[in-house]
């Protein structure tokens, strides 16, 4: 009996642990999956305490890497506790502080709900002039500690609204727990 025991602890121990999916992004707050076809980048911890006070990429997933068509998802991240309510004016703000004169257009923003009801923002945004325009098309919300913003990237007429909605659309989030460094 103490054998088998035994035995049984040492399986246990020795058993691997499995490695995240890739796919999946997840912390306190929120949980991202993209889609099958998207090949992880990167993926670092989108904690308050590892955030400052401008957006930073925390994952990234490409589709159709190497390709013309090549469209990027990224999940980024600022330390932000001001009202949810005021966070896309204030991404839209730094958007527009942070180009590079290349004529940043943001349009359509459109309120929306996370597939677990968390009110956000859908919002496109180009960039960029001649082959280097690029669009972007993106969910914003803050969750109490984080503004945060999920989108998707693409040569101008490689992805629609549509596309990104359902590229995007795999995402839930809630107030962030009870922050303290």
């Amino acid at each position: 009996m103490m054998l088998a025991a035994l035995i049984f602890l040492l399986a246990q121990v020795t058993q691997p642990t499995p490695a995240p999916d890739p796919h999946v992004y997840t912390d306190p707050a929120m949980t991202y999956t993209a889609p099958d076809k998207a090949v992880l980048l990167n993926r670092e911890t989108g904690s308050p305490d590892a955030l400052s006070q401008d957006l930073q990429p925390v994952a990234a997933w490409v589709i159709n890497p190497g390709k013309e068509d090549a469209r990027t998802i990224t999940l980024a991240m600022e330390a932000y506790s001001g009202p949810p309510d005021q966070w896309e004016a204030q991404f839209e703000s730094q958007t527009h502080s942070g180009g590079s004169g290349d004529g940043i257009l943001i349009r359509n923003k459109t309120p929306m709900s996370l597939l677990n009801g968390m009110p956000a923002y859908f919002v496109e945004v180009a960039y960029g002039a001649g082959f280097d325009a690029r669009k972007e098309y993106a969910i914003v919300w803050a969750d109490g500690e984080r503004g945060i913003v999920l989108s998707e990237t693409s040569r101008i007429g490689d992805a629609s609204a549509d596309e990104a909605r359902e590229v995007l659309k795999q995402v839930t989030a809630v107030r962030y727990p009870y922050y303290q460094p």
